[in-house]
């Protein structure tokens, strides 16, 4: 390790060690996107993205930021709080720590060593003030006083679209909707207007059994990389896009879906298409004042449906400046992510063997296995545990993924 000379001059740019278990959207967005355009203009010197092994670490790369993407991996956690005295950044984009009762609760593992790592960290990045509110109230009060709200943002394509009427309807999730007791009436409202007016349904992400019974009119797409998303979403035609939240439940679901973000009007405003969302906090609780909310009943999402396909896409181009002009990446990474990479900086710097687990010739081999695993992306490595042995799951766990 070496002290910094000159660490507050604004020739010394940060260089940063960024860890992320996620090689899909999540990175695109949360990591991916920020780096590129504080790169891209020069408030950075250098970025290296690794998963928490850090078995791919250049030896040699030096860095004075260390920045972890919704880490929850134990043995990760408690070596930086060893190396580092636990001096890294921690972004979290969602409760993680909740439990929603439409998300089986083995997908939500680890909570213990999310609690940890917003306790230990230097900086907490969050998307919103309402996610900091959850985590204070679930973890300890006073997380607001280093906690830097990052908001969604994206480069996005300099021509605004001209407003014409849509030509379909788009319809993204990752894993599963987030609805429970709103399911049936938001999705016939759905289906209904589709039918009505002969549009297509162009669904985005893993298609459930269930979904595939709802209309022919379903066109799956799959589920897409973030770079090839969001040229899809750009390329496609006017489309209504919907994006639907539960609004009713349990206490434990609603805190949950009370943490989301507002990502969904950054895509669907911020690329053009006129749409209708569900009057949840993560919508209507935002700068952004986009598209129509509507209540989760199948009148009032029929209504804001014919609104929009009637109506409300004649303004699109307003709403897409709107999104532009707010969540620009130019804006969001130099104003928000920036400050929150300042506040994260070591007072010394590091390199990739300072940092690195120290292991014998065993231990590398483990590295390795364990580096290939967090390299295949989220989606491979469900299917993989959905379908191995329990025990086998166990004790890969134990041995290789090691929390």
């Amino acid at each position: 390790m070496q002290t910094v000379v000159g660490m507050n001059d604004s020739l010394s740019k940060p260089r940063i060690l960024v860890i992320t278990e996620d090689n899909g959207f999540l990175r695109g967005l949360r990591v991916d996107m920020p780096l590129i355009n504080l790169k891209k203009r020069g408030l950075i010197d250098s970025y290296y993205v690794t998963d928490p092994t850090l078995f791919d670490v250049p030896d040699e790369y030096v860095f004075d930021v260390v920045w972890l993407q919704r880490v929850r991996n134990s043995k990760l956690i408690a070596h930086l709080g060893q190396v580092i005295d636990n001096n890294y950044l921690y972004d979290l984009d969602d409760f993680m720590i909740g439990m929603p009762s439409y998300i089986p609760e083995q997908e939500l593992r680890n909570k213990e060593v999310i609690v940890k790592a917003i306790r230990n960290c230097k900086v907490l990045t969050v998307t919103s003030a309402r996610l900091t509110r959850l985590l204070e109230s679930a973890v300890e009060p006073g997380l607001c006083e280093k906690t830097v709200v990052c908001p969604n943002g994206f480069e996005f394509p300099k021509a605004t679209r001209p407003p014409l009427k849509p030509q379909g309807i788009v319809l993204t999730q990752s894993d599963r909707l987030a609805l429970t007791t709103s399911l049936s009436a938001v999705m016939t409202a759905v289906i209904n207007f589709s039918e009505r007016h002969d549009l297509p349904i162009y669904f985005f992400g893993s298609l459930e059994k269930e979904i595939t019974s709802w209309s022919s009119r379903i066109i799956h797409v799959g589920r897409l990389a973030f770079w090839h998303y969001h040229a899809v979403l750009a390329a496609l035609a006017s489309m209504v896009g919907i994006a639907p939240l539960e609004t009713a439940g349990d206490k434990d679901t609603l805190d949950f879906i009370n943490g989301k973000s507002d990502v969904k009007m950054v895509g669907y405003g911020g690329m053009g298409h006129p749409s209708v969302y569900s009057d949840a906090p993560p919508y209507s609780d935002t700068d952004l004042k986009v598209g129509i909310l509507v209540e989760n009943t199948s009148d009032a999402w029929t209504h804001g449906l014919e609104t929009v396909y009637h109506d409300m896409w004649r303004k699109l181009d307003l709403d897409q400046e709107q999104v532009v002009e707010l969540r620009n990446m130019d804006r969001v990474a130099s104003e928000f992510w920036y400050d929150a990479i300042l506040k994260a900086r070591l007072s010394f710097r590091m390199t990739g063997r300072d940092i690195k687990f120290s292991s014998g010739r065993t231990g590398f081999y483990v590295g390795a296995l364990r580096h290939m695993v967090f390299s295949q992306d989220h989606a491979f490595r469900r299917q993989l545990r959905e379908n191995m042995p329990p025990l086998l799951v166990r004790t890969l766990r134990k041995f290789v993924m090691k929390g």
